[in-house]
């Protein structure tokens, strides 16, 4: 019986360990995320940006140009 309570302890401590490291890594991806995501919406931000100047400059176009009858 002892050896059973034995084995049960450790069985515990190192289910424990496993929901400790599990919590860590869980912790890490929530961070890792959270910066991905701050990166995406710069991103999205600077094509959107881009697209704005790239509708400037098209609309700026004589209207030739802008149709493909430029020769």
């Amino acid at each position: 019986m002892l050896e059973e309570l034995d084995a049960l302890d450790a069985r515990m401590r190192e289910l424990l360990a496993l929901v400790r490291q599990l919590r860590e890594e869980n912790q890490s991806l929530r961070r890792q995320l959270a910066e991905s995501q701050t990166e995406l919406a710069a991103l999205n931000e600077r094509v959107a940006a881009a697209t704005r100047r790239l509708d400037t400059l098209i609309e700026e176009l004589p209207a030739d140009v802008a149709r493909g009858n430029g020769h």
